[in-house]
């Protein structure tokens, strides 16, 4: 899921968002970028956003919805669903480390522990490539039918990756356009009898 910033003023945004508690004034976003959503959840009757915002240091920070125009509503495919009694049935959307146990998993990581630091950095860099961004316009090169060729630093790799719509190039790690990326409908990447 990609959403585009379109505020980043607390006071353009609908009444209610944010509590009387918050500070008013600017956010960390920047009017007009797109950003990967890593995870989601509701708060007052608003969805909010786990993003890397623009003082993303190790964890993704929590925005509310109508900061953001969605422009790429496409659920990742890491991601499942969580709404648990020990969390107050708040739902989350997120890769499964973290739905599971979202509190205490996000607890951790904002408080820099190692090992969510680590699984928040692998899921990171797999949605990262996994749908299409229209502000990159290089795309790699096929070599073969098992081969990727980079156009900058013409180094090879080998990759049948038809899932993910970029792809990173290992020798200069320029993330780029995937020539065999294909759009797969979800009922044909999760085939279940019926």
């Amino acid at each position: 899921m990609i959403v585009n910033a379109l505020y980043n003023d607390t006071d353009k945004m609908p009444t209610g968002v944010f509590s009387e508690e918050v500070e008013h004034g600017l956010i960390p976003l920047i009017i007009n970028k797109n950003y990967v959503v890593y995870g989601s959840t509701i708060r007052d009757g608003f969805i909010w956003y786990y993003i890397c915002d623009e003082y993303y240091s190790y964890y993704p920070a929590w925005w509310p919805s109508p900061a953001f125009e969605v422009i790429n509503s496409q659920l990742s495919r890491y991601w499942v669903y969580s709404c648990k009694e020990e969390v107050d049935y708040i739902p989350i959307i997120a890769f499964p480390e973290w739905a599971e146990n979202p509190y205490d998993f996000y607890d951790r990581l904002t408080d820099g522990f190692n090992k969510e630091i680590e699984i928040f950095k692998r899921y990171k860099e797999l949605m990262d490539l996994e749908f299409p961004d229209p502000s990159i316009s290089l795309k790699a090169e096929v070599g073969d039918e098992s081969w990727l060729l980079c156009p900058l630093c013409i180094d090879a790799w080998e990759s049948t990756n038809k899932l993910d719509a970029l792809v990173r190039c290992p020798k200069c790690q320029t993330i780029m356009n995937n020539p065999r990326y294909k759009i797969i409908p979800y009922a044909q990447l999760y085939k279940k009898p019926l």
